[in-house]
């Protein structure tokens, strides 16, 4: 599948960025204008999100495949490689399919695991489906402005924050009508793909070594103390840190410290 892609900085190392489940390439436009001086970046729209096509397979091996069409498609040999939640997902098995394509590897405030399949993760799950139904039960028939969706949204998702992050999805078409742009009915249809992604994957035969670091939200419930384990499993060289005072949208609520943390790691 062809992604819609954003392009920034003309010089330097390649720099590819993977957004999370209910995001798009121009939630990271931000961080990318602060790092083009030093690479040349390209911020991806994965399938069913953003500007990309809509298909009705959407797990990450059909990702990760979507993510070396790209590498050929611009003649990337190797990269810098970004993902946030889902898009770390897809990330963590590029790397671990195409090892040689990745330079360093950042995981955002995701670990290579279910979070279905563990009793204590269900409140994770959860949410996700309050949020998907949420989004499907907006009617846009009664839709004037974004103002009426925030409206209607708000009875079920009382986060104002959360509450804007999904509303950069809408888009109004030529009759002045409006929808959303993510395909909810299949992110629906696959959450528990989404949430899991890895109960197949043996780390003893999918181990690999390349700089890696994982990064998470101080207050996030997404990595683990526990989950280094997991995680070294599958990256044996990876390191973990810790944005204080961040929740898992770690790159909208702590933006500075997120970009020293990359570029220290990138720059090492």
């Amino acid at each position: 599948m062809k992604l819609f892609h954003r392009e920034y900085g003309h010089a330097g190392p390649t720099l590819v960025i993977l957004h999370g489940l209910y995001g798009a390439s121009d939630n990271w436009v931000s961080i990318a204008r602060q790092l083009e001086k030093d690479y040349r970046i390209y911020i991806l729209d994965q399938r069913n999100h953003g500007q990309s096509p809509h298909s009705p397979v959407h797990d990450f091996d059909s990702m990760s495949e979507d993510l070396l069409e790209f590498f050929n498609d611009k003649q990337i040999e190797s990269a810098h490689l970004v993902g946030h939640s889902m898009g770390g997902k897809t990330a963590m098995h590029f790397a671990l399919k195409h090892a040689e394509r990745v330079n360093k590897l950042v995981i955002l405030d995701i670990a290579p695991k279910s979070y279905a399949s563990f009793s204590n993760y269900a409140q994770i799950t959860n949410n996700h489906e309050l949020i998907i139904n949420s989004m499907l039960d907006v009617c846009f028939d009664e839709v004037k402005s974004r103002q009426n969706i925030d409206q209607q949204l708000s009875a079920k998702l009382p986060d104002a924050k959360l509450r804007q992050f999904l509303l950069k999805n809408v888009e109004r078409q030529k009759d002045g009508t409006y929808q959303w742009r993510l395909n909810l009915p299949i992110i629906k249809q696959t959450l528990e793909l989404i949430m899991d992604g890895f109960s197949h994957f043996n780390p003893e035969e999918q181990q690999v070594r390349l700089p890696a670091v994982f990064i998470r939200g101080e207050k996030s419930g997404y990595i683990m103390d526990e989950d280094t384990m997991i995680i070294r499993k599958f990256f044996k060289d990876a390191e973990l840190i810790s944005i204080p005072d961040a929740g898992h949208w770690l790159h909208a609520e702590q933006p500075e410290l997120l970009i020293k943390t990359l570029a220290y790691f990138l720059l090492d």
